[in-house]
């Protein structure tokens, strides 16, 4: 099975458009085309559905990924050492980080990988505690940046604390105080950041759920909505690092926290690229090398 068209398949599934896979890879549409339908005629059924907005891969495609994935990334892992061997420090790495994270971490973390090893190419991919932890199950990267997940890989390093923030309007009725009992909030309207997998443990341990009025993935758009007075929210503190005027931004009481670093599935099974990526970013991050 040729490299080439398992290429064109997770190239199209990612990015959900022939137009901009082919664009991607350097081939003409009709190119990729003839890639994808020669694979589907090799494997005997068909891997995407086409329609006017893009493509989706089908039942039997979703099956397979996994395996598709899983020989690119043995391919480059062989490429890699290979090129360790000649002496030359080459590769990719693709990494899955919160939208926070890559605004307030990856721009020193990167910097310090580029400055040791500018033969490695770094690709990101942004999303929610959700959608990383599916990312680093099927294989789609190699490296998440995020919270801890109560599900998710057991290979984790934790960075740092995060501290969470009752995030209120500023002529709330507690928004002079020195910290807030979360459970203060529990008849406020409240604005939900989606896909964060710690608040419903705070709200558990604070014996309460929130009247959720509003949500959004993004903490702009929160902080907005709060200095709006529509609503009160819990922000950590990695996302109040911009402009909070406006807001009253006030600690809690007892005082909470999630944990950020970066998970794995197998350390065994990560690129060479992948292994100088990770101890380059606990460098960055100040983390003391260690046995994991």
């Amino acid at each position: 099975m040729d490299q080439k068209k398992r290429k064109a398949i997770l190239t199209a599934v990612e990015l959900g458009n022939l137009t901009r896979a082919a664009e991607t890879l350097g081939y003409t549409q009709s190119g990729l085309s003839y890639l994808i339908t020669s694979l589907e005629e090799e494997l005997g059924f068909p891997l995407l559905v086409r329609s006017r907005t893009g493509v989706r891969p089908t039942a039997d495609c979703l099956a397979i990924l996994p395996y598709f994935r899983d020989l690119e990334r043995k391919l480059q892992q062989v490429e890699q050492v290979a090129s360790d061997i000649r002496g030359l420090v080459t590769g990719t790495v693709t990494i899955g980080v919160f939208h926070s994270i890559s605004r307030y971490w990856l721009p020193d973390i990167l910097r310090d990988f580029d400055a040791q090893y500018p033969g490695i190419t770094v690709h990101m991919l942004e999303g929610d505690q959700e959608a990383l932890d599916a990312w680093l199950a099927d294989g789609t990267i190699d490296i998440a940046f995020s919270s801890r997940s109560p599900g998710g890989s057991d290979l984790w390093i934790q960075f740092t604390e995060d501290e969470y923030f009752a995030i209120l309007p500023e002529n709330h009725r507690l928004a002079k105080v020195e910290a807030i009992a979360l459970s203060a909030l529990k008849d406020d309207p409240f604005i939900l950041t989606s896909g964060d997998y710690d608040l419903p443990r705070l709200f558990q341990e604070a014996g309460f759920q929130p009247r959720i009025r509003w949500s959004s993935h993004d903490e702009l758009t929160i902080l907005a909505l709060v200095k709006a007075g529509l609503g009160v929210s819990l922000l950590p503190g990695l996302h109040l690092q911009g402009d909070t005027s406006g807001a009253a931004v006030l600690p809690l009481h007892p005082r909470a926290y999630r944990q950020l670093g970066v998970s794995f599935s197998s350390l065994a099974d990560l690129s060479p690229a992948a292994k100088r990526f990770l101890v380059s970013a606990k460098g960055t991050m100040g983390i003391a090398d260690r046995e994991y």
